[in-house]
């Protein structure tokens, strides 16, 4: 038990020292969630805009500046996450894998890039929700911070999905941003007022982002709604772990024959009358 909980530390230690040597990773944490919510402040409309939220049955109404905010930062947030978790993946997998064909236990190696997540959904949960609510009292803060947690959980397992399943960091990158602004796009009660089409329950935003919008904006509870995104973070740590067996099985060294590993008492004796035979000659 001590052994493993020492392989845990130790991995999620390593984790985290890659996250804070991410440069760019930091830098769009402290500066690009503050700048993507004022410059929606300063630039959009404050008309009034109604929408009906399906997942929980209300119909919310809020002006256009704070609900673009809200997108924003939802999109802004699980950018982020994602490509933390990709880039803390993805760089390490060579290494992961030495470390488990030197005996290294998987599960430690995998739970510490998890545990590292939730470390850094914390983080960017306080810092957003903190961010939204200079911007304006918003009516539900707890709920709305829950809201913005699931989202960058489930965002940030599909980036370590991702980590063991790119072949580069172009095209991981690639995913996780164009992944996140189609689903914000589609949940967006701006830029998709209907809000009906088929399958858009079943998108990671669908639930914390109707949760978001109904804790900023009105007092109906929204816990369980937020909620809809654990699974997207089960599932996608699952397969992670499924990937990284497949990434780190070990391969078998190629079985001797019994004949050719050692010479037979018959061949030494041949052996050893062609050698005093040779010598003879000379």
């Amino acid at each position: 038990m001590r052994h493993q909980w020492t392989a845990f530390t130790v991995a999620l230690a390593f984790t985290l020292t890659g996250h804070l040597r991410n440069r760019l990773a930091m830098s769009m944490t402290a500066f690009f969630i503050p700048t993507w919510i004022y410059v929606v402040r300063a630039t959009a409309t404050d008309k009034t805009i109604g929408f009906h939220s399906s997942a929980l049955g209300i119909e919310v109404s809020a002006s256009m500046s704070r609900t673009i905010q809200i997108s924003s930062a939802l999109h802004a947030v699980t950018v982020i996450s994602g490509f933390m978790m990709f880039m803390a993946t993805f760089s390490a997998r060579d290494m992961d894998q030495r470390l488990v064909l030197a005996g290294y236990p998987r599960l430690q190696l995998l739970a510490g890039k998890l545990v590292a997540l939730l470390v850094i959904t914390a983080l960017l949960t306080g810092y957003t929700t903190g961010l939204l609510y200079l911007s304006w009292p918003l009516t539900q803060p707890v709920a709305v911070a829950a809201a913005v947690a699931t989202a960058a959980l489930a965002y940030g397992g599909l980036g370590i999905m991702a980590g063991y399943l790119m072949r580069g960091e172009l095209e991981g990158f690639f995913v996780v941003v164009m992944t996140t602004l189609i689903d914000v796009g589609l949940q967006s009660p701006v830029s998709n007022p209907t809000g009906n089409q088929t399958g858009l329950q079943a998108l990671p935003l669908y639930g914390p982002t109707q949760a978001a919008f109904s804790a900023a904006f009105t007092h109906t509870p929204s816990l369980a709604c937020a909620a809809r995104a654990l699974p997207w973070f089960a599932a996608t740590s699952l397969l992670a772990l499924a990937l990284f067996h497949v990434r780190t099985r070990h391969v078998s060294p190629p079985v001797t024959p019994p004949h050719a590993a050692a010479p037979s008492l018959h061949e030494q004796e041949g052996a050893s009358t062609v050698t005093l035979a040779d010598r003879g000659c000379d």
